[in-house]
């Protein structure tokens, strides 16, 4: 709302004469910061306030009447008068407020000579047949830089001013001798939220008391910097103050300048500037905000840095230290902020024990070459003679030529980390040597079936390679009797000795001692070794053990060898003898069936059919125990069995049973396995007739099938008969372990543990899957032959 439209309040126009309008108008020129000028129609100077003078340095008696060359240089006022031809293009004549004043910026050169740069805003004034050329507003670049404020457009004439003002982002008081409030422009309205109509002619103390104190953030201090200036109004004043929001106003910043009149009709008064200064106050507080953002990072940063168990420097290109943490303080021993001290001032070696050259150090090689170092292990020796191990690493700080200015340096102490290593390779060492010898010693006690005294002999042998002085290491062994020994074997002049005691399961006892024995050089002095490593005495502990797992083994493998045989020689001399027994019983039973058969009654018939039945299966126990026990004596060498024919064999032997159950065999094809025949024959006979025996009400149906897995074949015969309970799965195949009596099936109860017994022999297993009504499946494996073992 312009003052020539506001005919409700009072304003220059309604109710004061011109003479007062212009007046108050010379007054606000004169008392603004931005310089205002009027320049004819030939570009001479007309009218400027006062804030011309002060910018320039003339008076107003230099520049009336001047061209405006005067202040500008010629490329200036050539850009001037081509800005002033566009706006009279653009408006097809003298302003009529419808053309933006757009900003540009030229420097003016003061009276002194000068150069100030300075924003310029020009406007055509209103053609009242009076007046010509432009009016223009200038502020210095720096001026504007601090507030950030739009310059305010320029009033064409003394009429047009307030109009113009009110249009500007500058609230406007004007106030007269006596502070009373003669002029406010729209900009105050919408800053502090009040009307124009209700404050112009109010006495300005008690506007601030009453109405616009409670609007401010800090209404105290507002309150006391603005009355001051009342009660003396000599000087200048400029303060920040922050309106607070409300439903008539928005909250900001806002910049208070003012300044005494000190000339024209409000002479004694005073004029008041309100800028916005929000948007500075915000890129203040973000400011400030990074400012304490980059102080905690900074502060954080340090607290790292010193926290931190690595030593990090900033080291200068003649090799001074700029700046080091604590750590690198302690771990290169220089004074904490010492300028004096040099990377080359301390010896460093690198991690084969070589001197290391300054030019061959991190710091001066990423100085010559421009490139990083990366964990450069090097060592120091520290004043008490310890050796310190660090790992350093290097990178350029670069200038803006990109070549190394600086050098950020870290070390880290891997004294420990050396250390452990050096324990751990050691210890790695002595385990590969352990290996070693477990594996040598397993070789021979795996692959030897000679005597004790020719295996101890080559165990003793080898034994010294796996100590850390084997060229000074004897070695004993002894088991019960039988000793070996490398060496002199003499105790006179031994050093050191190790020793491991241990005994078999049959009380025979092991013994392993092992010795380090005095060198003696050239010259006669005697060279002593270490003495020996937890880990060597370990060793022969272990070897001591491995012995006795040995033996142990060995005597019961002897054992069982012994009393199989003495069974085998038992069951066979038990069965082979009862034959003649048995035939001798069989023979005179058949006698008393012959001879006396019409002279015995219905039960004597009874009896001696019995007797008979029981020599009869008798006779089959005895054949199949025989069997049994024959297994292992009396088989036949392995050799390529090919078990197609082996099934047919079997088939054709079981032709009449087969034919008898109506019973449908069939059969995959088989492979060729490494076996003995006979007794292959013998398995698949049991498990064939087992099937037709236990085939149930159905005729029998039978499949035979092979698969191979790895280095076995596995043989599975399966049928569809009664089946087994689960739980019987493992008795089946137990010496004379029948599951149904013999009035339901025949049998002795051997056939399926003879099949287990020659599978076994073979180095296989057979087992059973079966349910009771589901059919059986028994498996067993083979193995293959060589030849198919290389091809596979």
């Amino acid at each position: 709302m312009s003052e020539q439209e506001d005919s409700s309040g009072p304003s220059f126009r309604s109710s004061r004469d011109e003479t007062e309008a212009l007046q108050r108008s010379l007054a606000l020129l004169n008392n603004v910061a931005e310089g205002i000028f009027q320049l004819d129609t030939e570009g001479r100077f007309i009218a400027i306030n006062d804030s011309i003078t002060d910018i320039t340095g003339y008076t107003r008696d230099d520049l009336r009447g001047e061209h405006v060359s005067v202040l500008l240089e010629e490329a200036d006022v050539t850009r001037l008068e081509r800005e002033i031809r566009t706006q009279h293009d653009a408006s097809g004549g003298p302003n009529t407020g419808n053309v933006p004043d757009t900003p540009f910026n030229l420097t003016i050169e003061t009276a002194s000579g000068n150069p100030v740069r300075c924003e310029l805003r020009i406007n055509l004034p209103a053609d009242d047949g009076t007046t010509g050329g432009i009016v223009g507003v200038v502020r210095t670049v720096e001026a504007h830089d601090q507030t950030n404020d739009p310059l305010p457009s320029v009033w064409e004439t003394h009429e047009a001013i307030s109009s113009v003002i009110d249009e500007a982002d500058v609230g406007v008081f004007v106030l007269d001798e006596a502070f009373d409030v003669v002029w406010i422009n729209e900009t105050i309205e919408e800053y502090f939220g009040v009307d124009r109509t209700e404050i112009v002619g109010r006495d300005k103390a008690t506007l601030i008391q009453e109405t616009i104190r409670d609007r401010f953030a800090d209404s105290e201090t507002f309150v006391e910097t603005a009355l001051a200036t009342y009660e003396d109004n000599t000087y200048v004043e400029q303060f920040e103050c922050q309106i607070l929001a409300a439903d008539n106003r928005e909250e900001r910043w806002l910049e208070h300048r003012s300044r005494p009149i000190e000339s024209g009709h409000y002479a004694g008064g005073r004029v008041e500037l309100y800028y916005d200064i929000s948007d500075r106050k915000t890129a203040e507080r973000v400011s400030q905000e990074r400012k304490e953002r980059l102080r905690q990072e900074h502060n954080l940063t340090e607290q790292i840095l010193e926290t931190v168990p690595v030593g990090i420097a900033v080291v200068n290109r003649d090799g001074s230290v700029a700046r080091a943490n604590e750590r690198m303080t302690d771990l290169l021993e220089f004074p904490p902020n010492s300028k004096s001290y040099t990377t080359d001032q301390q010896e460093m070696y690198d991690e084969n024990g070589e001197f290391l050259p300054v030019e061959e150090r991190p710091v001066p090689r990423v100085f010559e070459t421009g490139e990083p170092v990366i964990d450069q292990e090097i060592r120091l020796t520290k004043p008490d003679g310890q050796r310190q191990w660090l790992s350093v690493n290097a990178r350029p700080i670069a200038d803006e030529q990109g070549d190394p200015k600086r050098v950020l340096e870290t070390a880290t102490d891997i004294t420990d980390l050396k250390e452990l290593s050096k324990r751990r390779k050691r210890a790695l060492d002595e385990r590969e040597k352990e290996l070693a010898a477990m594996q040598l010693a397993t070789d021979l006690l795996e692959s030897r079936a000679e005597p004790v005294d020719q295996f101890i002999d080559e165990f003793v042998t080898i034994l010294p390679q796996f100590f850390k002085h084997p060229e000074q290491t004897d070695a004993r062994v002894s088991i019960d009797d039988v000793v070996a020994t490398t060496g002199t074997g003499g105790d006179e002049q031994i050093a050191d000795r190790i020793t491991a005691h241990t005994s078999t399961i049959n009380g025979t006892p092991i013994a392993i001692s092992v010795v380090h024995q005095e060198a003696e050089t050239t010259e006669k002095s005697i060279t002593r070794t270490e003495g020996f490593l937890q880990e060597e005495q370990e060793l022969i502990e272990t070897l001591a053990l491995l012995l006795k797992l040995h033996l142990d083994r060995q005597e019961y493998i002897d054992g069982l060898q012994r009393s199989n045989k003495r069974l085998e020689q038992f069951a066979y001399a038990a069965s082979h003898d009862l034959q003649e027994p048995l035939r001798m019983v069989s023979s005179y039973l058949q006698l008393i069936e012959q001879r006396y058969a019409d002279k015995l009654d219905a039960d004597g018939e009874e009896f001696l059919e019995y007797a008979v039945d029981g020599a009869e299966r008798m006779r089959a126990m005895i054949d199949g125990l025989l069997q049994y026990s024959r297994v292992e004596s009396r088989g036949e060498p392995f050799e390529a069995v090919d078990l197609d024919d082996v099934l047919a064999d079997v088939l054709n032997d079981l032709r009449l049973s087969i034919d008898e159950h109506d019973a449908n065999i069939t059969s995959d094809l088989l492979p060729t396995v490494k076996g003995d025949a006979s007794q292959l024959r013998q398995v698949f006979q049991n498990l064939i007739d087992n099937a037709l025996e236990y085939s149930g009400d159905d005729p029998p149906r039978v499949h035979v099938t092979a698969e191979r897995t790895g280095d076995r074949w596995q043989v599975t015969v399966s049928d569809e008969g009664i089946g087994i309970d689960p739980e019987d799965a493992d008795r089946v195949f137990e010496v004379f372990q029948r599951l149904h009596t013999r009035d339901e099936h025949a049998g002795t109860g051997i056939g399926l543990a003879l099949c287990r017994r020659i599978i076994e022999r073979h180095g296989g297993e057979i087992q059973v899957e079966s349910e009771p009504g589901e059919g059986t499946a028994f498996s067993f494996t083979l193995p293959v032959l060589e030849d198919e073992e290389c091809d596979g």
